[in-house]
């Protein structure tokens, strides 16, 4: 019965020993992840205040402005070839219309 004792005493030990290396390892991955996110927010504050990041912001806002507006020169262009080709074929089916009318086809 000792020898169950010293056993159970052992693995006690065991498990205090390996629940202190996770603490402990738990804390230094918590001051690891801290100093992370104290690099990355340098980091970040370093670029927003870097000019050749506004340019480079800016060079793309002006990029996409530009292709906005060719798209819309495009769509407005293919609304109108549209718009032509709906008002012809929509006097052609009148002048068809009006001509079997008359010719009593209707």
């Amino acid at each position: 019965m000792s020898t169950d004792v010293k056993e159970l005493q052992e693995l006690i030990d065991r498990e205090r020993v390996a629940e202190e290396k996770i603490k402990k390892a738990k804390q230094e991955a918590q001051v690891i992840v801290k100093q992370a996110h104290e690099k990355a927010e340098t980091i970040l504050g370093s670029i927003d205040s870097d000019p050749r990041w506004e340019e480079l912001k800016r060079a793309r806002t002006d990029e996409i402005t530009h292709k906005k507006a060719e798209m819309e020169e495009e769509y407005k262009r293919k609304i109108s070839v549209l718009e032509k080709s709906a008002q012809e074929n929509f006097s052609k089916a009148v002048d068809r219309l009006y001509q079997q009318t008359l010719r009593g086809k209707l």
